[in-house]
């Protein structure tokens, strides 16, 4: 059977909700933790993973009082911070065949304090470190993740709540509202089809607070429906991106539900002036006549706001990208991934995309 992003949608719930009925799966790590007591916990990691870490980061600051860092491995490798004896690093790959995450490990695999967080503790990584912790995503054959962003935040404020002693109930809560965002997606593509299937240039837009959603929702589209897409902070793109706006962009709102909300809304007006594809992620109940806007529910702490958003740029991506058969490569992929690549040999690619 060939398993579909959809899929993997439909499996996050489940998976999430493991996390928060056990905590073995982090157990080892809290134990590092306490006894470290670092003064920075550094989150290696890039792609898909690099944003699941900018979801949960905002609670994370918030709620521990360790200073939580994410850095791409190569800034890390290439360009190391200041670590101090009692930091901790977590190196993060969800496939454990990421060339970049090993190039780290190899580089401080004398360091105890260090530990690689995977999808698959049997995969390649566990030949280049000494602790190698799974966090619970299972398998996820589909290449373009979707499961393993959302379980892989959980699985980060889940830690952070039981190191800090928060409420776990808010987790739960937050869990809701991206439920609502699943079901709600399917309806909110086939309403603007025509428009979501003709996308040419898109920016992905948001705060601090919703930087992760936006940041996934830019990598997805590129990878799947193979347009251009970036992310930029709301008031950044109103500093120069928006002097390139057309009526033929495309523009995502991720809003972030807190103080800077009515400054998003406002850039998001001005954006309808010029497109009618620009559209807005939000809370906000006072958006519900919107036809441009997909309204989450209930409404959570603006912390949880990427997290809440994710199903809808996944699944975006998914219905979209099947539907144009977009995401196979151009045939001079191959030679480019010949002179470098992002995974080691035992990478097997189950998405069918290479001509």
């Amino acid at each position: 059977m060939k398993f579909t992003m959809q899929d993997y949608v439909e499996q996050t719930l489940s998976a999430c909700q493991a996390l928060l009925s056990s905590s073995a799966q982090m157990e080892p790590l809290i134990a590092l933790y306490k006894k470290k007591k670092p003064e920075t916990l550094w989150l290696v990691a890039s792609g898909s993973s690099f944003n699941a870490c900018a979801c949960a980061q905002p609670l994370m600051t918030r709620w521990m009082e360790t200073r939580v860092e994410l850095m791409t491995p190569f800034t890390f490798l290439y360009y190391t911070p200041d670590i101090k004896p009692n930091d901790l690093i977590v190196v993060i790959t969800q496939s454990g065949l990421s060339t970049n995450a090993i190039a780290v490990l190899d580089r401080w695999k004398d360091n105890g304090n260090i530990v690689c967080l995977t999808g698959n503790r049997e995969a390649d990584v566990k030949d280049h470190t000494g602790l190698v912790l799974e966090y619970g995503v299972g398998e996820e054959l589909v290449g373009y993740v979707t499961k393993g962003v959302s379980v892989l935040c959980v699985y980060w404020l889940r830690f952070a709540q039981l190191v800090s002693g928060c409420p776990k109930h808010e987790i739960e809560s937050a869990l809701q509202a991206w439920e609502d965002a699943k079901a709600k997606t399917p309806r909110f593509v086939q309403d603007h089809w025509k428009a979501l299937s003709a996308m040419q240039t898109v920016y992905c837009l948001g705060t601090p607070q919703s930087a992760g959603a936006g940041m996934e929702a830019a990598l997805k589209i590129g990878e799947t429906i193979h347009v251009p897409s970036v992310y930029y902070e709301v008031e950044e793109f109103i500093h120069g991106p928006n002097l390139q706006l057309t009526p033929n962009y495309t523009l995502f709102f991720f809003d972030s539900n807190d103080d800077a909300s009515d400054r998003l809304h406002r850039v998001y007006e001005a954006a309808r002036a010029v497109t009618n594809q620009a559209y807005l992620i939000t809370m906000d109940p006072a958006y519900q006549s919107d036809p441009n806007a997909l309204v989450i529910e209930p409404k959570v702490d603006a912390g949880f706001s990427s997290l809440a958003a994710l199903p809808v740029p996944q699944l975006v991506s998914a219905l979209v990208s099947e539907q144009l058969h977009s995401t196979m490569q151009h045939p001079l992929l191959k030679q480019f991934k010949r002179i470098v690549s992002a995974k080691t040999e035992n990478f097997v690619n189950y998405d069918e995309d290479e001509a």
